[in-house]
């Protein structure tokens, strides 16, 4: 039986803003807890990540794991990232200062050659750099169309053709004709998971996406992820590791051939986004590296305490590609 602290942090916020962010429980420890007591702490907690950051001798290095709130560990996650940083800013102000951390990820489920993440901090904000993803796989299957627009509850033809799979992130990337389709989008999650769950087309999560029409942005992004226990995600960092390399190798005749900076609107909750937003992103892609670096801030909201005790064996991983 040991106890935790959990600090609450709301990723991709912008002071001055009306802007919720998105929650993540982030918990500093010497030495990973066993699975099975990191697995149920993010059950009890329910928040859309919670993530255990463990020193290492490297006082700007620590190693990080995921676990979404179905109690399993979860390959890889931005927002909680994101947040982490500006734990660790809280924690060491000095950081704040042109801070460089280093996030090492669980090498079992390595997506890039490094298996790291990268945050600079400024102030207030906090710049995580991630892999790009640019094999992005072009779907030509019409069954997955049928069933992608019956689990969104769409139209097909709302769908701009090809959708692509992005491997290592295990994601997809579906852009919807315009912003207005975005919005009205009422997912049927159920559905969403049987597709996900389906073998030739499992799958982490859909990142639905269109040109913005709202002023001072340029792309509006939908994150769904019920089969990690996420119906909607507020805002979701790793979904730019396809999505920037979809607006610029894919359509790329949407915006400036030359264009790599973004500014990305979260509309959560949809139908109210003019008054609030789930998260806002400034991005940016180097397609020579295959990186997209992702700025934005981090609210925090204060922490609490568990006793967990271990029982029971670990939850296992839901269904990968």
């Amino acid at each position: 039986m040991s106890v935790y602290t959990f600090h609450e942090a709301n990723a991709f916020t912008r002071q001055g803003m009306a802007v919720i962010g998105n929650p993540a429980a982030i918990c500093l420890v010497d030495r990973f807890p066993e699975d099975r007591v990191m697995a149920q702490a993010a059950l009890i907690l329910a928040s859309p990540m919670t993530s255990f950051v463990c020193r290492t001798n490297d006082p700007l290095v620590f190693d990080i794991r995921h676990f979404s709130p179905d109690g399993n560990e979860n390959h890889v996650c931005g927002h909680a990232t994101l947040a982490a940083a500006e734990v660790l800013a809280r924690e060491n102000p000095s950081l704040r200062q042109g801070g460089e951390v280093t996030f090492r990820l669980n090498p079992r489920y390595a997506i890039n050659a490094d298996n790291k993440f990268t945050t600079f901090i400024r102030g207030r904000d906090i710049s995580l750099v991630m892999p790009a993803v640019m094999e992005l796989q072009q779907i030509d299957d019409p069954v997955f169309y049928q069933s992608l627009a019956a689990a969104l509850r769409i139209a097909e033809e709302d769908i701009v053709k090809p959708v692509y799979y992005a491997p290592r992130i295990i994601n997809y990337v579906v852009e919807l004709k315009d912003q207005d389709s975005l919005l009205r989008m009422s997912p049927d999650y159920e559905r969403l998971k049987d597709l996900a769950r389906t073998p030739a087309y499992a799958h982490e999560g859909i990142m639905a996406t269109a040109k913005a029409q709202t002023p001072g942005y340029d792309i509006m992004n939908r994150v769904f992820l019920p089969i990690i226990g996420v119906d909607e995600d507020l805002a979701c960092g790793s979904a730019n590791c396809s999505l920037l390399p979809y607006w610029t190798l894919r359509r790329a005749g949407v915006f400036d051939p030359a264009k790599r900076d973004f500014r990305a609107l979260f509309p959560y909750p949809p139908r109210l986004h003019e008054n609030m937003v789930g998260g806002i992103q400034d991005l940016y892609i180097d397609q020579l590296k295959e990186e997209v670096t992702v700025t934005a801030q981090a609210a925090y909201q204060g922490s609490r305490t568990l006793t967990l005790i271990p029982s029971g064996p670990a939850p296992q991983k839901g269904p990968s590609p």
